[in-house]
Formats: structure tokens, C-alpha cells, sequence
């Protein structure tokens, strides 16, 4: 039986700083392969999936985002992918009794630098708050990732921010998700790319297990035609696209992106880029599906020039 709930701006303080406690992943050059291939890579992008290529083997930014719903290569190990979204979705399951609607909305990643070709990620993740999108419309759950190396350094911060459909108009500070004015102009970058249809099976071994991704039966419980694509997988195949369209093959220079996840997406369909310089080293953009519906928008890439 759920537990009478009151509803008021307090109620989710003590989940505010909650986290999933300090984790570890370590990897070598055939985790790094395998997720580059999982996003898309090809035959001909050795840098990315040759460990003798000349000039050594080249890491993906998007790798970093491995450790956020992992539950293959980290310590301790969990048996499903647990992230500290799911602290506030347990919480409101518990209050309501019942299952709620959850959607995985923006992922916004800053990288520090490079990132080798082997070692660990060391995390450290939280809750930072749960904002308000007003009566009727669920709440956010703002979460964070701080990964750093053996030795300390920081090499990546990853803001991850989730939809969860019960509880809006609780109070709270209110959700303003950013928006990126789009110039009335064609784009700069538009590039098509065929996505397997298998990608989102082969994804699933760098570690995001979730059955939803594979097994029919599940997808079509939750409403959904097919089984879809991991949400970072398919932000890892744009930031790769938009690394080959304007940094090809240096994926050291990346230092942000975000987007917004739109829609569910498909494999084994073409995915269209369009991106627009909005000065050297920004890029605004969109990746749309077969039929022009919005995969994933206002989205923003950052490098070094």
C-alpha cells in the first residue's frame, strides 16, 4: 500500500545530495573499441578501433558517459544499471505504490581532457535537486557524475537530468530547460548516416543491460513498437558524426556537449545532422530520423580551436 504522501517543496530535501557512493571502472583498448564500434564507428575509422593504429588509439569523449548506467565493468557491481536518478524514482514509487513514468531528457557532458586509451574512471555521483515543471507535468531529477583517474585528476563532469511524471506543482525551484536559438538560415554541416539495426544490441555490451533495448516483449509492455535505442548510445553516434564533420578524428579537442533527447529512437534507419556554426569552435544542432521526426535538439558542441 503506498505511504500517504504530503505534498510540499520540502519533500524531496533529503534526497538532495544522495548519491550511489564512490564506484570504479576499469578498461582497457578492447572497451574502447567495442564502444565505438557500439556507436556507430566503422571499417575505415581506425583511429577508433585499431589499438596500433599510427598515432596510438583514440578515445571518443562520449566513452566517459560509460560509467553513469553501467553495470558490467564497475565496482561494486550491480545487476541492473543504477544511477542516482533512480534514487527520486524509488522515492516517488514508494509514495505513489506504483511504478510512475520516467524519461531519461538532457545529458550535458564537460571533458577535461584527453581521455587514455586504458586505465579506470573513478565516480563520485549524486542528486543536485529536483526542479518543478509545474502541476500536472512531473518533476527533474538534476543528477551528477564526477569521474577522475587513478590519481585524482578530473577527467570528465556529467550532468544527467531525468523526467519523472508524478509530483509536478510540489513547490519546488522550477525546470527551465535551456534553448538554443536556431539561425533562419540553411545549416552549416548536413550529413546522413545509415544506423545498423543491430547497433543498439551491440551497444548493450559496453554495459547498459536495460532488457527495454533488446527483448520485444518489453518494449511493446511499455508501449513501444520495437525496442529502441539507448538514449547515450545515440548521443555518442552524434558527437561522433559531428567529430568527423568538423574535427575529424580528434576527439581530444571536444571539451562540451549537450542535447536534449526528443524522441525514441530506431535503429536501422538514416540519421541526418544538421549543425550550425555559431562561432569558431560552437556548434549548435539537431539529429533528426528517416521520417524528419526531432531525435535529439538544441544541442551544443564545444572545441578547442
Amino acid at each position: 500500500m503506498a505511504n500517504e504522501t504530503v505534498v510540499s517543496k520540502d519533500m524531496f530535501k533529503d534526497l538532495i545530495g544522495r548519491g550511489c557512493g564512490a564506484r570504479k571502472m576499469e578498461y582497457n583498448w578492447r572497451d574502447v573499441v567495442l564502444y565505438a564500434l557500439g556507436v556507430g564507428a566503422g571499417k575505415y575509422d581506425l583511429p577508433y578501433i585499431f589499438e596500433q593504429n599510427k598515432g596510438g588509439l583514440k578515445v571518443l569523449p562520449t566513452f566517459a558517459l560509460l560509467p553513469y548506467l553501467n553495470n558490467v565493468n564497475m565496482e561494486p557491481l550491480r545487476h541492473v544499471p543504477y544511477a542516482p536518478n533512480e534514487i527520486v524514482g524509488d522515492f516517488i514509487t514508494e509514495k505513489l505504490g506504483y511504478l510512475q513514468n520516467r524519461l531519461h531528457m538532457a545529458m550535458d557532458l564537460t571533458i577535461h581532457g584527453p581521455l587514455p586509451a586504458e586505465g579506470a574512471f573513478l565516480t563520485e555521483d549524486r542528486v543536485n535537486d529536483v526542479l518543478d515543471r509545474g502541476e500536472g507535468k512531473g518533476v527533474v531529477a538534476d543528477c551528477q557524475m564526477d569521474i577522475y583517474d587513478r590519481a585524482g585528476n578530473p577527467l570528465a563532469t556529467l550532468h544527467s537530468y531525468h523526467y519523472h511524471s508524478a509530483f509536478g506543482g510540489f513547490g519546488g525551484p522550477a525546470f527551465k530547460a535551456p534553448k538554443q536559438p536556431f539561425p533562419d538560415r540553411p545549416a552549416d554541416i548536413e550529413v546522413t548516416e545509415y544506423m545498423p539495426d543491430n547497433l543498439a544490441v551491440l551497444y548493450r555490451l559496453t554495459g547498459d543491460t536495460n532488457r527495454v533495448h533488446i527483448d520485444p516483449r518489453m518494449a511493446e509492455d511499455f508501449g513501444y513498437e520495437m525496442p529502441f535505442m539507448q538514449g547515450l548510445c545515440t548521443y555518442g553516434f552524434v558527437t561522433r558524426m559531428l567529430i568527423q564533420a568538423e574535427i575529424p578524428f580528434a576527439p581530444e579537442k571536444v571539451k562540451h556537449v549537450y542535447a536534449q533527447m526528443r524522441a525514441v529512437c530506431y535503429p536501422g534507419q538514416d540519421m541526418k545532422l544538421l549543425a550550425w556554426k555559431l562561432e569558431e569552435g560552437t556548434l549548435i544542432f539537431q539529429l533528426k530520423d528517416a521520417t524528419g521526426r526531432l531525435i535529439l535538439g538544441n544541442g551544443i558542441f564545444e572545441y578547442e580551436i
